[in-house]
């Protein structure tokens, strides 16, 4: 894995993870004078950092198992080990 595909994983993650607490914090606040004005709009703003958090941990998943995955190159230069050879009595 890359650096900058490690931190561009990071970023998606931390980010879901701030638009979650935003959406239970938006959650929590919506019966208050202030926040009600959002919570009961056409699209609850609880709902917007609900999917925006979603579709980060879906990018978080995705940046992840793209580099996880071996490239044809790295199969074939790579011998293929088995238990019973690496075992001496």
């Amino acid at each position: 894995m890359s650096t900058i595909q490690h931190n561009l994983a990071t970023a998606f993650y931390w980010i879901g993870v701030a638009l979650a607490l935003a959406c239970l914090a938006f959650i929590a606040a919506g019966n208050t004078e202030f926040f009600w004005r959002f919570e009961h709009a056409g699209l609850p703003l609880s709902w917007a950092f609900a999917g925006a958090a979603i579709i980060a941990f879906a990018a978080f998943e995705f940046c992840d198992y793209s580099s996880s995955v071996p490239s044809e190159a790295e199969d074939r230069s790579s011998p293929i080990s088995l238990e019973w050879e690496a075992f001496e009595l």
